[in-house]
């Protein structure tokens, strides 16, 4: 294995687990103790995550994921949950930076911070996006 091989791998490796640890399943936990944060996860051009009504509207939701569009909507919905938050869905044909994992949080009043991990050609990529809502 050459050092450059090597060091590939280990970029690779630390990368996924960041990843893993950004993400996972106690990003819905997150969003019951913080209302003013929700993550969507997106694969086939389908975003899915989950929202606390006390902290966003479906309205604002849905403004917000369209910010990480690159295309028209193609498709939006809710649907409550048990856990007490609200589970959606977005639909586009392209995302921002190949998005795969999507952050948002209201950092101040109605000003909201979008942090965009994503991949394209083989490419780790990262954007934020601030707006409000």
């Amino acid at each position: 294995m050459t050092k450059c091989s090597f060091i590939r791998g280990f970029v690779f490796v630390a990368t996924a687990f960041a990843l893993s640890a950004c993400g996972g399943s106690d990003s819905s936990s997150l969003s019951i103790s913080n209302p003013n944060f929700f993550t969507g996860q997106v694969s086939d051009g389908v975003m899915t995550g989950s929202f606390n009504s006390q902290g966003f509207t479906s309205t604002q939701v849905r403004t917000l994921v369209a910010e990480t569009f690159d295309g028209p909507i193609s498709g939006f919905g809710t649907q409550g949950q048990d856990s007490g938050l609200t589970a959606f869905t977005a639909s586009c044909a392209t995302w921002k930076s190949g998005a795969r994992l999507v952050e948002y949080e209201r950092t101040e009043g109605s000003n909201v911070l979008i942090e965009i991990t994503g991949a394209v050609s083989g490419n780790i990529l990262f954007d934020r996006i601030e707006t409000s809502v």
